[in-house]
């Protein structure tokens, strides 16, 4: 079989990866606080042997997040909050502390308050926020503080990452932090309330990557079709050794 088919199956599986990942930009587009997914590839160069010391291979190292900020759009609502640049929000979920840049925050039926994906916003002590059932309005302040009427629930847990971009999606806006580094409380976020940041993936980019990683997929998947008619064609037309 030849050696090149590695080659070429490396790269169909790569563009995989990478279609994986465009699709959830697509279908996120739309989705406050949503960061859009980055396939990072490297190059590896083979070292079997020394036959085969000229051939590289792609392969997918990790997906990455773009951290850029996305539009911040007004709503009026005293609880979407915008968040600064490299700031996050954190949520408590059945998986443990998650975290997210969606701030377009609601009150469930239990007086919590919560995510756009139901998860329960924690306060800097790792608590649950809870409102009273009095009817009066929850609002919160620029400096991350939950007030109803002249009381203070509590104050948004927020947090920075040494490395934000390696925050490992779990689906929509919601990120776990097991490869991000060092978490640290955000020093005097001054958030936009009555605002929330859009997502940053763009649909029209989305679109495009994805018919790029589709065609460059086809691309492999053309080749791996000649080298298998090749491999087929030499096992039926060239004669086996005779001992």
């Amino acid at each position: 079989m030849s050696r090149g088919i590695y080659v070429a199956l490396s790269g169909a599986v790569a563009q995989e990866n990478a279609l994986d990942t465009v699709a959830s930009n697509v279908a996120n587009a739309a989705s406050p606080g949503y960061q859009r997914l980055r396939p990072v590839f490297r190059e590896a160069l083979s070292k079997a042997n020394a036959a085969d010391r000229n051939l590289h291979y792609a392969a997918t190292t990790r997906i990455a997040l773009d951290t850029s900020q996305g539009t911040v759009r007004a709503t009026g609502r005293p609880l979407d909050v915008a968040l600064p640049q490299g700031v996050y929000l954190a949520a408590s979920t059945p998986r443990g502390e998650r975290y997210t840049r969606a701030g377009a925050l609601s009150i469930d039926v239990n007086g919590g308050l919560q995510t756009t994906s139901g998860a329960a916003v924690l306060n800097d002590a790792g608590e649950p926020i809870k409102v009273k059932r009095d009817g009066s309005e929850v609002r919160i302040d620029p400096d991350g503080s939950v007030k109803q009427g002249n009381d203070t629930l509590g104050k948004l847990k927020l947090v920075q990452f040494e490395r934000p971009d390696a925050l490992t999606p779990e689906g929509g806006s919601m990120l776990a932090s097991s490869a991000a580094g060092a978490m640290t409380p955000a020093a005097n976020p001054k958030l936009d309330v009555g605002a929330v940041e859009e997502s940053n993936a763009s649909p029209m980019v989305a679109m495009t990557e994805m018919m790029t990683a589709s065609r460059t997929f086809e691309a492999f998947q053309k080749v791996l079709d000649q080298f298998s008619d090749i491999d087929r064609k030499l096992l039926t037309t060239v004669p086996s050794a005779v001992e």
